[in-house]
């Protein structure tokens, strides 16, 4: 989607954050992924009931109560207890996931054995669970009382509910579907002390989760059953610059930590060849399996599929979309689309958006009156043929830019159909249903309009973290909260946002509130980002956190640049008093990076105060793309097609939709390391003195490398030194100084430098140019 300019029970919600969903039994075979569909019935999206997230019940005749001696995992340094397994789904992942938490807290492992048989029917709905046995030789069932119980606790709940039920015998970790017993899993870690704040990106440098270090480990006895409050919980690639194939692992892995179950990555985003599900699907296949996640394809447009370049018979309406009314084309398109998702069988949703435009053209207009109404007359069909053919697939529709706004009756949407409504134009200084924010009143009366009027599921995308914001400090915590009441209230069945690895630690909290609220709309934000301060910068930095999230609130769409540098310079000045205060490697590093995002913040604000055409512009361009190119790794920052904007300025910038561009961004993030030219633009006198360049090389995966890098310039144009090499590790960078002249007899005009840069094995990292003019 084009972002463009246009440990008791009642503490544990605190960080709980899970999903509903579905699977099919069996999904998982010899790590294939088949298609995971949705439940029918009452945990079925349309009729999800909202359930309170944690419930805590008294315990019944022989089962195992809420008080009580404690199970031993570990003492003394020595294994007391046993993982058991059994069934399909995520439930062998879980039990290695228990297994191996254990030994990081405690140095460890303890043995870990698949159950033949569990004892006893497990319940309804249940496709495998992992239990904690006493004692190393624990190798039996689970018992008829125990699955009974867990049936009850269980009775009634939608997907991926779970439920843990302990004594100092046996603890059992189980629920509903194939991801249960995984969530269950996590659960008990985080009673444990575990805390999964992040993924495992390289720019954290390990310090993604916290983990406690205890010799001796016992789980008391527990009753507690997690129930979802929505059905869809989704993560999205979206333009996927910095998505790679080293990041999925990290992020699905986050994701199923924090109970979402669907992942959704762009069939081919703009038709461009860049950001493309196949070129990611092995991967996304494979750790998708493990944890039984859903995975979700589509998005912008129908030209993916019907490009007009080779199907232009059915664009004589002009585009941008095809010619809807004719049979032949929609049957083109659906028949493309089918056979698309035939040869993915791990595809459960599919995303049929249109062209990502303001309008559909007018004889498409003409016909259907609204492009609502023509959107309407696609997704039903593809809707229709796969129910048909392939029934393990749902069709999702966009209510966005001209189909923000249900269709009209003539013309309703398949109740099957999931609707995603994607508020694009909304400002962030109050909920989408408060009605003293204007530009919200028209996109809230829609969303209302669609839920009166659509039988079917209806989830939100969100923009909580937007492309048009280049990574600017954006944290509209109390938004986020009143929104996930306003839409609990009108029964939606789920939410989704985009994220890109390149800047996550900027929104790390922004993500995992809206995980949790997905899971609970109902939960206290304020005591959840309590807990997350003092979780994760100590209780000595708490304070100055929380002042930096309240300094960071602000919509910069609203807000102008002398606001927003007021607030920032202050949020700066908040991160160092916590550092000031820091005494662990975390918080110090989490701190770090915040504090370089927050410079190129302020950096961004001075070309916005700049006057036009001024020197003191474009000095702040300059420096803004520095600290952007050096930054980009770091977890901070990410130089998508509007940061290259922002530091070009308007008479220079690319089309969105530049190709070259896209590519370069995507190749760098997925190389080893990288560098660049800075400044990215000189000018040369003719026969003048030498002008400065920084040749610099960065750490992509923080693994450490050395770069040689060679530099070429045209005919008239002098480098000293040509070439060199530079040492690079983690966010430490390395740079050489270039004398670059042009000669008395070179050439007027536009004549660029080329570096290009190579590791010492030879591996070629991406180029880089340097703009020059010559006078």
């Amino acid at each position: 989607m084009n972002d463009s300019n246009r440990s008791s029970d009642s503490e544990d919600r605190g960080d709980f954050a899970a999903t509903t969903g579905a699977t099919e039994p069996g999904a998982l075979r010899s790590g294939v992924l088949r298609r995971r569909g949705f439940l029918a019935g009452a945990a079925g999206l349309a009729g999800a009931t909202l359930l309170p997230a944690i419930t805590a019940t008294g315990a019944a005749a022989g089962t195992p109560a809420a008080a009580g001696a404690p199970l031993r995992a570990v003492s003394g340094g020595r294994a007391r207890a046993t993982v058991l397994w059994w069934g399909e789904g995520s439930a062998e992942f879980a039990a290695t996931e228990l297994r191996d938490y254990i030994r990081r807290i405690t140095g460890v492992r303890l043995p870990l054995r698949a159950v033949t048989d569990p004892g006893a029917p497990v319940p309804g709905g249940v496709t495998g669970l992992v239990a904690l046995g006493a004692g190393t030789g624990s190798t039996g069932g689970i018992g008829a009382g125990r699955l009974a119980d867990a049936g009850r606790e269980l009775d009634g709940a939608p997907e991926d509910s779970f439920t843990l039920l302990g004594d100092d015998a046996l603890l059992l970790l189980t629920g509903r579907g194939d991801r249960a017993p995984l969530y269950a899993v996590y659960a008990l870690l985080e009673r444990a002390g575990v805390r999964f704040f992040a993924p495992a990106f390289p720019a954290y440098e390990g310090h993604h989760e916290r983990i406690p270090s205890s010799r001796t480990l016992e789980f008391p006895a527990v009753r507690l059953t997690g129930r979802p409050g929505t059905d869809l919980r989704r993560q999205y690639a979206e333009e996927g610059f910095s998505h790679t194939a080293a990041s999925l692992p990290p992020l699905l892995d986050w994701m199923a930590k924090n109970r979402l179950n669907t992942f959704v990555y762009p069939t081919d985003y703009l038709g461009l060849g860049v950001t493309t599900y196949d070129g990611v699907r092995d991967v996304l296949v494979r750790e998708a399996a493990k944890r039984s996640l859903r995975v979700e394809t589509g998005g912008h447009g129908y030209d993916s599929f019907l490009p007009k370049a080779d199907y232009p018979q059915f664009y004589e309406s002009g585009g941008p979309v095809f010619d809807i009314y004719n049979p032949q084309a929609l049957d083109a398109y659906v028949s493309e689309v089918v056979a698309f998702l035939r040869e993915r069988p791990e595809i459960t949703l599919f995303g049929c958006w249109p062209p990502d435009v303001g309008a559909f053209q007018k004889p498409v207009l003409d016909r259907y009156g609204t492009a609502s109404n023509a959107e309407s007359v696609v997704v039903n069909e593809l809707a229709r043929v796969l129910r048909e053919e392939l029934p393990g697939v749902r069709v999702e529709r966009i209510a966005y830019a001209s189909t923000v706004q249900p269709p009209g009756p003539q013309y309703p949407c398949d109740p099957e159909v999931v609707v995603d409504f994607a508020p694009y134009g909304r400002n962030y200084d109050g909920h989408l249903g408060d009605p003293s924010v204007g530009a919200n009143t028209a996109l809230a009366k829609a969303l209302r309009g669609w839920r009166s009027t659509h039988r079917g599921p209806l989830a939100m995308y969100e923009y909580y973290r937007r492309y048009r914001w280049r990574s600017l400090p954006v944290h509209p915590l109390t938004t986020i909260a009143a929104d996930a009441v306003f839409e609990s209230g009108l029964g939606l069945n789920g939410i989704g946002m985009y994220s890109e690895p390149g800047d996550w630690i900027t929104y790390e909290h922004v993500q995992s509130l809206v995980a949790a609220l997905a899971w609970d709309s109902s939960l206290d934000a304020g005591g959840y980002l309590d807990g997350y301060l003092e979780a994760r910068f100590g209780a000595a930095g708490a304070d100055a956190m929380g002042r930096y999230y309240e300094l960071t609130a602000l919509d910069p769409d609203t807000h102008g640049p002398g606001v927003l540098t007021t607030n920032y310079g202050q949020a700066r000045a908040a991160l160092q008093e916590a550092a000031g205060r820091a005494e662990d490697p975390a918080p110090r590093t989490l701190l770090d990076r915040l504090t370089r995002n927050l410079d190129i913040a302020l950096a961004d604000m001075r070309i916005g105060l700049a006057p036009a055409g001024s020197a003191e512009l474009d000095a702040a361009r300059r420096e803004y793309r520095a600290l952007v190119h050096r930054n980009r790794f770091n977890g901070v920052c990410l130089p998508n097609m509007q940061a290259w904007g922002r530091w070009n300025g308007p008479d220079s910038q690319s089309p969105y939709d530049d190709a070259r561009i896209r590519q370069d961004v995507v190749d760098t993030y997925a190389s080893p390391a990288a560098g660049f030219g800075d400044p990215g633009f000189l000018v040369l006198e003719r026969g003048g003195a030498p002008v400065p360049l920084d040749v610099e090389a960065q750490d992509a995966d923080f693994a450490g490398h050395t770069v040689h890098w060679t530099a070429t310039a045209p005919d008239g144009v002098v480098l000293a030194p040509s070439s060199g090499t530079l040492k690079v590790r983690g966010t430490r960078g390395a740079a050489a100084r270039v004398a670059v002249r042009a000669t008395a007899d070179a050439p007027a005009g536009a004549h660029p430098v080329t570096l290009e840069f190579r590791l010492a094995d030879g591996t070629r990292l991406v180029p880089s140019r340097v703009e020059t003019e010559i006078r």
